[in-house]
Order: structure tokens, then C-alpha cells, then sequence
């Protein structure tokens, strides 16, 4: 039998790219009961529809910047902790203290309210590979978060402040985790947005090529490199290690390195555009790192490994 048949769970930010991903496999695999917990800011309620005859969801609009969720996590076996203001590079440049305030608050109000429901289950909490923003050492394993500078960006920082919190709250409360580090994740139902380096780079590009747009802009010189992780891999792992391990950190990424100039000029011919492939360099943002490829070593010996390139 599955280890989630029949649990309860509950999920932050579970109308999200990732959170609603997440909750179907959880229902695919006959999970109980599944809180879908979101403010509705940032996910798609849109994604409600496809569950709204399943009583094994429940949906409950909640601010988590000022609310606790001491009710709703009561009885719950496991607690996703996914909500957070996220986006492309250009987001971090554009919110920075709105982005600090908001995961900060909404990662201690999870574990404050794990803390008074006094419950003995796990929060699975959502970091970042951002964390590891100024490493100079490659491919970035977990423990390197001991070695290397903190982020400079504010969302990097708020994620890797956010495993403090994680590791605190179980030091003095014995409140369990498992953080995950997801790297570059894509998939279907990642959306752009109308300003360019808002979103994410796959669907920032897609939109871009799509609307015809040339030469194709992007950021930097291009020789970037990031490790594109497909959303069913990323949701495999993070269940695997929410099953197995307990007080512990996770990178969950592909460790194929991709420059950004290759996606653009892939992305150019899926999306047919019959053209010469031609870019334009804009400057380069400031937290845009130049290389990012995990060590996932650690998640392998678990027996998980990505299946997408």
C-alpha cells in the first residue's frame, strides 16, 4: 500500500504551480483529505474547478502574513509549506522588502502554529536553490550552506532564513521538517507574466517567442547555466523524502547544466518560428547568477533521480 493512502494533509500555497501539481499526485494517490490553504495572490483559483465535486479537498482562503492555522493543521499527517511570493529575477529586484516580509511571516506563523497544535507530523517546508546564490563552488551539495556567503537577494535570503526557522523550532519545540530545495522546476501550468523577467525563464521565453517577438530579448550574455527540473520529478522527490527522512535538507534538481542561449534557441524552433534564431542582450540583472547545478547525491541514495531530461 502507498504510504499516502489514506493521510491527511495539508498544502500551502496549493493553488500555485507547484502546490497544485502536488495535490493531484497526493489524490492520486488516495490520500484522505487534502487542506488547500492560499490567499489567493499569486495562485490560480481557476485550478479549484478541477476539484470541486472531490470531498477529499477542502479549500481555505487564509493570509498566512497574519493568520495561524492551529485548527487546520491539528489533524493533519503531513503540512506542505509551499506559499511564498516568488517569481523571475526581475521580481526580486522589484519587491525586495515585500518579498522578505511575507515569507518570513507566513514561515513562522507554519511553525508557530505546528508549535501551540503541538502535533506529531512533519512540515515539508519549500526553500530554494537560490540559497545557495553566492556559491563559487560547483555542483552545489547541501551541505555547502555551512561554507558559503548568505543570499544577497532578498528572496534567497528569506528562503534560506526560512530553514533557520525550520531547525529552530524543532531544536526548541521538537516541531519535525524536511526541507527541499527544488532547482529551476517547469512544467505545464507555469505562467508568464505581461512584464518581461517577472515569471520564470521557460515561460518568460515562451511568451516572448510566441508573440513574435525579434530579435528575442534576454537578460545577460546567455551563457548562464541553470538545471531545469520537470514538475512530475520534483513532486516525486519531494514525496519521497516526506515519507523517508525526518530533520533533514534535500536538493531536488536535475544535474544536466543548460545555458540559457540553448533554451532560448530550443524554445525558438519548438514554438516554430521560421526566422533566423536571433538574440538581443539586455543588461544584465543583479541577483541573475551565472552557473546553478546541484549535487543530488544525497537524494539519490534514497533511490530517487530524474526521469524528464
Amino acid at each position: 500500500m502507498d504510504y499516502w493512502n489514506g493521510r491527511r494533509v495539508v498544502v500551502t500555497g496549493g493553488l500555485g504551480f507547484i502546490g497544485s501539481h502536488l495535490v493531484d499526485e497526493l489524490l492520486r494517490r488516495g490520500v484522505e483529505k487534502v487542506v488547500i490553504i492560499d490567499d489567493l495572490s499569486g495562485g490560480d483559483v481557476q485550478r479549484l474547478n478541477k476539484w470541486q465535486y472531490n470531498k477529499n479537498v477542502i479549500f481555505k482562503k487564509i493570509d498566512l502574513t497574519k493568520e495561524l492555522i492551529v485548527n487546520e493543521i491539528k489533524d493533519a499527517d503531513v503540512v506542505f509549506h509551499l506559499a511564498a511570493k516568488i517569481g523571475g529575477v526581475k521580481y526580486f529586484h522589484k519587491y525586495p522588502a515585500t518579498i522578505i516580509r511575507d515569507n518570513l511571516l507566513m514561515t513562522i506563523n507554519i511553525f508557530e502554529s505546528a508549535r501551540l497544535a503541538n502535533i506529531d507530523n512533519k512540515i515539508i517546508y519549500f526553500s530554494s536553490s537560490m540559497v545557495f546564490e553566492r556559491s563559487q563552488i560547483f555542483p552545489l551539495a547541501e551541505n555547502l550552506i555551512e561554507a558559503i556567503p548568505p543570499p544577497m537577494s532578498s528572496y534567497g535570503f528569506s528562503k534560506l532564513a526560512g530553514e533557520y526557522v525550520a531547525r529552530a523550532y524543532n531544536e526548541e519545540y521538537g516541531v519535525k521538517y524536511v526541507i527541499v530545495r527544488p532547482f529551476n522546476v517547469y512544467g505545464p501550468g507555469e505562467l508568464p507574466k505581461d512584464e518581461p523577467g517577472m515569471a520564470h525563464v521557460i515561460p518568460d521565453l515562451v511568451k516572448k517567442v510566441c508573440e513574435g517577438q525579434y530579435p528575442l530579448e534576454i537578460f545577460g550574455d546567455g551563457q548562464q547555466t541553470r538545471s531545469f527540473t520537470y514538475i512530475t520529478d520534483v513532486v516525486d522527490g519531494v514525496l519521497l523524502v516526506a515519507e523517508r527522512a525526518v530533520n533533514d535538507d534535500f536538493n531536488i534538481g536535475n544535474d544536466e547544466e543548460v545555458k540559457i542561449i540553448d533554451l532560448a534557441r530550443l524554445i525558438w524552433g519548438l514554438c516554430g518560428r521560421k526566422e533566423e534564431f536571433k538574440v538581443r542582450n539586455l543588461p544584465p540583472l543583479k541577483y541573475d547568477v551565472k552557473r546553478r547545478v546541484p549535487d543530488i547525491s544525497k537524494i539519490k541514495r534514497l533511490g530517487w533521480k530524474p526521469k524528464v531530461k
